[in-house]
């Protein structure tokens, strides 16, 4: 689609840069009141240069139009476009008047065109992730929001400051977070209260004198239809610097939710860009499950575009920000008269949030929103394999020895860190933990959830191990598993129903889980893998469980089950760290379509001490384990550590914002000990 863009000023160098990136948009013309803005930036992208919109429009075949000239003449630009056909992506704010921004957003559906406005922070990793968390009831009920836009004094690092002090901290710099807020949420129903200051009316700026009367301080109190409560505070008089930026704030009955920046979209993040915190517990990073991407400004051009090939509205909305405008108008008025100001939703809704997809590769993903051709997105293993979440948390309470320790509070940990894969088995005496935490308001639904459970080697004959799943389901509070495994492919004898073993001594529970006869071998159960493998299949069958799996089997013993099974197993279980790299058996798995799991991937004597990965941690500034367990990661792997240590949970799941090199995996890769025995 050929592009043209209006208004040539600092910023158009970076759309027009980024648009060299999507080899499906090309900048064929350029505007600009001063003609030779207009021809520098056209002679730098191979596009003819116009004096003005309506020579543009006369004389270019630009379908697109990326209107980026000053803020009062936005409306007034949009519009011609608009009545010449041409589809229109807006710099903030739409309008400067809420009767306008309606009539544009009319104006453009009555004539077919796609009509999209910036920012399009809505639609970064990070504020799309808050944004599932939140819907998903990750803090319990969202009840009071904390929201900022302190974007400074304008003199201070703005090139051209007296156009954005003129229009104000509202248009210019609440709107980050108020489009993450409505991209939450969806509209504001009312503006409780607000206050507005003129705190510094005169300015100084390359020598040259001016004053402002438009206020510079503005504080408001927001009602959000969907029910939470909005403190916003929006200023040109806060310094640059503060530490209260862009940022969102959000607090729930189960816990706080906290974006650092509303306005990155970049993928360039220092700071943990989300954290989450339990009740009464403090904050810690939430990881977001992903790499975040580095979207430039052109990725809202190629959304408008696309939403223009595709016939749907842009996700960087016209009608999003003709109700932002709409919330500000609103704002203003209640500062000026204080009864409380009823805002027009502009017929915008809360929008569907981008797909999540858990591929095999999360790490290499790519966002919905960059070019569609430069997509680093894997390819996948042969068959179908199923999606699961990238990392997941193990449930076994055991240490060795006689060492067991308590999870209750680690998998609350791990739910407020994002984590959806949870690995249980009736052996680990954790069932009844997670399903007390599944019962709580705040769990997110069960949709999000990925659970796993597993039969012990003593229930496989066909009535225990239904008694065993059904007992299972019910310690858990679940109608069935996403993946229901064989802990081993061994049969054992059948001593009684484990229950709740985590009730049991140490002692009792040996012996009701390790039959074995005077010279302490197991007691072999006169059934074949075969004949319970049947049963699993039947179980699936009945509902039980979504997908079959199985644990701890060697190439051979995956060959064999592949062989007389009618239903491969969707999921193999496996030890898998650097130390013990069961290469050959990965890739049979990943062949025939199979996902593969990695437990104990820390837990080696000696691996978080190894020298060569502590050398590669302190090149990315994380810890070895998160080496570990990102390499895992980029193996296909999906990990499932476990720890006590609220940190340690939390890290063990933050896992996206770095990535191996090749020489670094291969370094890893050569850690293998063929004879590796704990």
């Amino acid at each position: 689609m050929n592009v043209a863009i209006v208004g040539c000023g600092h910023i158009a160098s970076a759309y027009a840069d980024g648009l060299a990136g999507y080899p499906d948009l090309t900048l064929t013309a350029t505007a600009d009141l001063q003609a030779s803005r207009a021809q520098s930036l056209a002679d730098r992208h191979g596009a003819a240069a116009f004096a003005d919109v309506e020579a543009l429009l006369a004389h270019s075949d630009a379908e697109l139009v990326v209107n980026l000239t000053i803020h009062g003449a936005h409306a007034d630009v949009t519009r011609t476009c608009l009545q010449a056909g041409r589809h229109v992506l807006s710099e903030k704010p739409l309008a400067l008047d809420p009767t306008e921004a309606r009539a544009l957003v009319e104006r453009a559906d009555r004539n077919g065109l796609a009509l999209g406005c910036a920012p399009l922070c809505g639609w970064a990793d990070a504020q799309q992730y808050a944004a599932r968390l939140l819907r998903d009831g990750h803090i319990g009920p969202p009840r009071i929001a904390y929201a900022t836009g302190n974007f400074g004094r304008m003199t201070e690092w703005n090139a051209n400051p007296e156009p954005f002090l003129h229009v104000g901290p509202l248009y210019d710099g609440a709107v980050y977070p108020l489009t993450v807020l409505t991209t939450v949420f969806g509209p504001v129903a009312r503006v409780r209260s607000a206050e507005a200051s003129l705190l510094l009316d005169e300015h100084e700026h390359d020598g040259r004198a001016f004053r402002v009367d438009t206020p510079d301080h503005v504080t408001a109190v927001l009602e959000m239809e969907a029910g939470p409560v909005v403190q916003l505070t929006a200023s040109m008089y806060v310094p640059h610097q503060t530490q209260h930026f862009s940022s969102l704030e959000v607090h729930g009955d189960a816990g706080s939710l906290y974006l650092d920046d509303c306005g990155n979209f970049d993928g360039d993040i220092d700071a943990p860009p989300l954290q989450v915190a339990r009740l009464g517990e403090p904050y810690r990073p939430c990881p977001v499950p992903r790499r975040p991407a580095s979207l430039t400004y052109a990725a809202a051009v190629a959304d408008v575009a696309r939403a223009a090939q595709g016939d749907r509205r842009p996700r960087v909305s016209g009608r999003q920000a003709a109700h932002l405008v709409a919330t500000i108008s609103a704002i203003e008025q209640c500062a000026e008269t204080h009864p409380p100001a009823d805002v027009d939703a502009v017929g915008f809704a809360a929008p569907d949030l981008l797909p999540w997809t858990r591929s095999a590769a999360p790490h290499r993903q790519a966002h919905p929103l960059l070019p569609e051709d430069t997509s680093a997105a894997p390819a996948a293993p042969d068959g179908d394999p199923i999606e699961l979440p990238p990392v997941g948390f193990g449930g076994s309470r055991y240490r060795g020895g006689t060492t067991y320790v308590d999870l209750d509070d680690s998998m609350a940990d791990a739910l407020a860190a994002g984590v959806r894969l949870f690995d249980m088995a009736e052996l680990y005496g954790t069932e009844p933990t997670l399903g007390a935490l599944l019962e709580k308001e705040w769990t997110p639904p069960r949709e999000r959830l990925f659970v796993v459970g597993k039969a012990w080697n003593t229930n496989h004959r066909p009535r225990h191990l239904r008694a065993a799943a059904r007992d299972s389901l019910a310690r858990l509070g679940l109608d069935a598993f996403d993946c229901y495994m064989l802990h081993w492919p061994e049969a054992w004898q059948h001593q009684e129903p484990l229950g709740d073993i985590a009730r049991r001594s140490h002692e009792e529970a040996t012996a009701l889980t390790f039959p074995t006869d005077e010279a302490g071998n197991p007691l072999a159960a006169d059934v074949t893998l075969e004949e319970t493998w049947q049963t699993m299949e039947a179980l699936q069958e009945e509902g039980v469980a979504r997908t079959l799996g199985i644990c701890n089997v060697s190439r051979d013993e995956l060959a064999e089950l592949l062989d007389l099974a009618t239903v491969p197993p969707a999921i193999v279980q496996v030890e898998c760290h650097p130390y013990h790299h069961p290469r050959g058996l990965i890739d049979d798995a990943h062949t025939h379509g199979i996902r593969v799991m990695a437990h104990s991937p820390l837990s080696a004597p000696g691996l978080l001490n190894d020298d060569t990965l502590r050398s590669i941690a302190d090149a990315h500034d994380v810890s070895p384990a998160q080496v570990v367990l990102r390499w895992n990661v980029q193996h296909g792997v999906v990990p499932i550590p476990s720890s006590t240590t609220p940190d340690h949970v939390h890290a063990n799941a933050d896992l996206f914002g770095f990535a191996l090199t090749q020489a670094q995996m291969d370094a890893i890769d050569a850690l293998h000990q063929p004879d590796f025995e704990r």
